[in-house]
């Protein structure tokens, strides 16, 4: 599959002309969407100027878009500018967190850091309500699964019982209850993710379904009359065909170092310690 721009307007056109309007995960969790729903999830770790390209093509459809995004991002007056923006269309812009990571899984660090970071999105004009996890791949952790463990944790809970995380409370937390189908392109291939919720814990790849092109993803949600959140990283989608490919070698180059150096244990931890730079892959 291709990840270009022209791409993704074809998946919002065909979603329109087949009468599905996507909605953001805060209208779900409102209980303000027709079942079945569909809302177009996306992670923003770098390049807001690439979300917003994405956030033009889904308001050209009548879409409406959730992106998660990453808070050092908004450091930059020019990414907040265009994160408003993006708002005014109708998008939600949330949180896109890594606080147990960055804290080496002390909860206490990451609460801070979570309050501060939340914050600066209020401050910005930007409310959280659904948020999301990030899932720094290569990170080396120690007494904890994931950056999920941070709203799995009791204490967390009791301080933010009205923000629910997509990847752990979600389905609970949404008004009236939801179940749903998730699809990630986590690894530059759009699949069918088995147990989203508890996949950090319990491995499951294998029963991951793949999907060659995202008309049979969509024909599998339609088929399936399922509630849908489909999840996409804006910063891998570009303008033209060979681009994207030139891209996707230079990824496939360095994951498969990647995998060979995490072997070595000094390696291992160097590269934990830089997680941070797999963010603009």
């Amino acid at each position: 599959m291709i990840f270009t721009y022209k791409n993704w307007e074809n998946f919002c056109k065909l979603l329109k002309d087949n009468g599905t309007k996507s909605v953001t995960a805060k209208c779900v969790m409102e209980g303000q969407a027709e079942i079945p729903f569909t809302v177009l999830k996306h992670d923003v770790e770098t390049n807001v100027k690439r979300a917003l390209r994405i956030a033009e093509i889904e308001n050209k459809y009548g879409h409406c878009g959730s992106y998660y995004v990453q808070a050092y991002l908004l450091k930059d007056k020019d990414n907040v500018q265009m994160l408003q923006k993006m708002q005014e269309m109708g998008h939600e812009i949330s949180y896109h967190y890594d606080v147990m990571d960055s804290n080496g899984g002390d909860i206490d660090l990451a609460m801070a850091e979570f309050e501060q970071n939340c914050s600066t999105f209020v401050q910005n004009g930007f409310e959280i309500k659904t948020l999301c996890q990030h899932g720094n791949p290569i990170v080396e952790r120690k007494g904890y699964a994931s950056n999920r463990d941070f709203f799995r944790n009791e204490r967390v809970q009791e301080k933010y019982p009205s923000l629910a995380d997509v990847m752990v409370d979600f389905k609970d937390k949404a008004k009236g209850g939801v179940d749903y189908l998730y699809f990630s392109d986590a690894g530059r291939k759009f699949k069918l993710i088995f147990d989203p919720i508890n996949n950090d814990i319990i491995p499951s790849d294998d029963k991951n379904i793949p999907f060659n092109n995202l008309n049979l993803l969509y024909q599998y949600v339609k088929e399936n009359n399922s509630n849908a959140i489909i999840s996409m990283h804006p910063h891998r989608w570009v303008k033209s065909k060979t681009k994207y490919i030139f891209k996707t070698a230079i990824f496939k180059v360095i994951r498969a170092i990647a995998k060979v150096l995490s072997k070595i244990p000094f390696m291992k931890k160097f590269m934990s310690k830089y997680y941070h730079l797999a963010k603009k892959l």
